[in-house]
This record gives structure tokens, sequence and C-alpha cells, in this order.
């Protein structure tokens, strides 16, 4: 009969530095876990035993690190959406015209929902809608449209885009219009190219939001005007020069 392998002391120093290695990544373990979970499932009805099951820990070392299901809930939130913030402001960052910056943006949210799709459905079918005013999940879906809120204020600032665009209509209609073409595709089993997708659907939504050739060449009153209107809401965004009043006294 073969021996038993010995089992190590957790005294020793080997096995002491083990254990705190271990212990220093088991609350990301038990975050990685509970998103594999969640992908796995249909929604929130996954049990805490299950995700410790997972994570190779009990439920009651979970509620340790989390004190509820929901605080475990926000933290996959955040593990998932504040890396594809940051990669998504590099990304918008590293080019300059409205065009690009918005297929950027696109691009980037129809990759997130071939990428996690449950967790995005999760995400914004289930808690989009349950006690979502001043929750985790609002405040980062709020520094996550900043970055599209940017880009329109940028561009029309710059003249790229009408000065009468309605922003925050701008900003629902471009991220309803991805999630509708997300579930019509990427949920309905659909094999799709993101890139070309999103292309097509920037091009599609410009063409209501910039200034048309007529309107660009204009008159020199109306490009005048134009350029008065950019001006202005340059100083209403970022303050009048210094030494100089809002009134211009």
């Amino acid at each position: 009969m073969a021996r038993s392998s010995p089992v190590p002391d957790a005294s020793s120093p080997v096995a002491g530095r083990a254990w705190r290695r271990r212990k220093s990544h088991r609350r990301d373990e038990i975050i990685a876990a509970a998103r594999a979970c969640l992908e796995e499932s249909s929604g929130l009805g996954v049990p805490v035993e299950a995700i410790g099951r997972r994570a190779g820990v009990s439920e009651a070392t979970v509620y340790n690190y989390f004190g509820t299901k929901n605080d475990l809930l926000t933290a996959v939130l955040e593990a998932w959406m504040l890396p594809a913030i940051e990669v998504l402001r590099l990304e918008v960052d590293a080019v300059l015209s409205v065009d690009a910056r918005l297929f950027t943006i696109a691009r980037r949210h129809l990759l997130e929902i071939q990428r996690s799709p449950r967790l995005h459905e999760l995400v914004y079918r289930q808690l989009r809608w349950t006690d979502y005013r001043g929750s985790a999940l609002h405040r980062y879906n709020q520094v996550y449209s900043g970055v599209l809120r940017d880009v329109l204020e940028t561009a029309r600032e710059q003249g790229e885009l009408r000065a009468d665009i309605d922003i925050p209509v701008c900003r629902d209609l471009f991220f309803g219009g991805l999630e509708h073409l997300g579930y019509r595709t990427i949920f309905a089993g659909h094999d799709i190219d993101p890139g070309a997708l999103a292309r097509r659907y920037v091009r599609t939504m410009l063409d209501g939001w910039r200034l048309g050739p007529d309107a660009r060449r204009g008159s020199p009153d109306q490009r005048l005007q134009q350029v008065l209107h950019a001006l202005e809401s340059l100083v209403a965004r970022h303050g009048a020069p210094p030494g100089q009043s809002r009134a211009g006294g």
C-alpha cells in the first residue's frame, strides 16, 4: 500500500509563506469565482455557497470578505467596469477626430458585450433597474458615459458637430442603439465584426449630428456666428481668460 503524503506543517516558514500568499489573493479569487458563476447563470439567483465552492472556500469565508451578497456584486462590477473605462479613456485620447473617437467608443462597447454577454445582460437588464440611482453601478455608468459626453462637447465647441445638438439625448441614443445592436446580433447568436458594425453605426449617427456641407460653407456671417458660438461655449465651460470677467468687462 502506498504511503500517503505528509500533511504540510502550517507553522513551518515555507508553509506559512504559501498560506499568506494564498490568503492575500483570496479576495480576488472570490471575485473571479463570482463573475464566472454569474456568466454561467441566468440571473442574480446564484447562491453564495456556489460562489464559495467555485473559489475553493466556504460560504462563511465569502461573507468574511464581503459583508453581503450585494457587496460582492459591487466588487464584481468594479473589477469589470473600472479597467474597461481606463482602457476606453486611453484609446479615445489616442485619436483626434470626432469620427475616430465615436468609433472607438462604439467598438469598445460592442467588444465588451461580445466578451462578457451574460454579465452585460445581468448588469443592464437586471441591476440597471433595481435601486439604481446612487448605486455603485450608477456611479460607474456616469464615469463611462462621461467619456462620450466629453467627446461630444469638445466636437461641438470645435464646430465639428451642430451647435444645437442635445448632448444628453445624443448620449442616450448612442448607448441605447448599441445595446439594441448587441441584443439583436450577439445575444441572438450571430457572429459579428465589432469594428465594421461600429463604423457603420457611427457614420449613421454622425449624419444627423454634424454640420452638413452647406452649413459648413455658409455665408461669412454664418461662419462668424458658428465661431462665436464655439467660443462662447468654450468660455462657459472653462471660464473667462485671466483678468477678464465673464461679462467681458
